[in-house]
């Protein structure tokens, strides 16, 4: 396998990753993404490479960084952990956390 083709084949595993993470179908996703669903299959097969505009839409639409989808890079801050944790609170502690938010947002310039 020649380099170029590994490398298709890998951004398209980490989109595949993206997508299943979101719980959404090809179709649902393709749609989000404003791409076609024949062209984001090819995508995760590696079959075919992303344009820098079509990479940008996969960035915009998931909220996830070009720098996962290219090099693998996962950012320092996961949202879907966030959601977790906050799922594992009682709705009293989720206002007092809430306040708090409030706060420091009210702190930031």
């Amino acid at each position: 396998m020649d380099s170029d083709k590994e490398y298709n084949l890998m951004v398209g595993l980490r989109i595949r990753d993206v997508r299943e993470s979101q719980h959404l179908t090809r179709e649902k996703f393709s749609e989000k993404c404003d791409i076609s669903a024949s062209f984001l299959a090819d995508i995760e097969r590696g079959k075919k490479s992303l344009t820098v505009r079509t990479l940008y839409k996969i960035c915009n639409a998931c909220n996830v960084s070009a720098d996962y989808i290219i090099f693998g890079h996962k950012s320092g801050f996961d949202r879907d952990i966030v959601i977790e944790i906050l799922n594992s609170y009682s709705d009293e502690q989720l206002e007092h956390i809430s306040n708090i938010l409030y706060e420091i947002q009210q702190l930031s310039p």
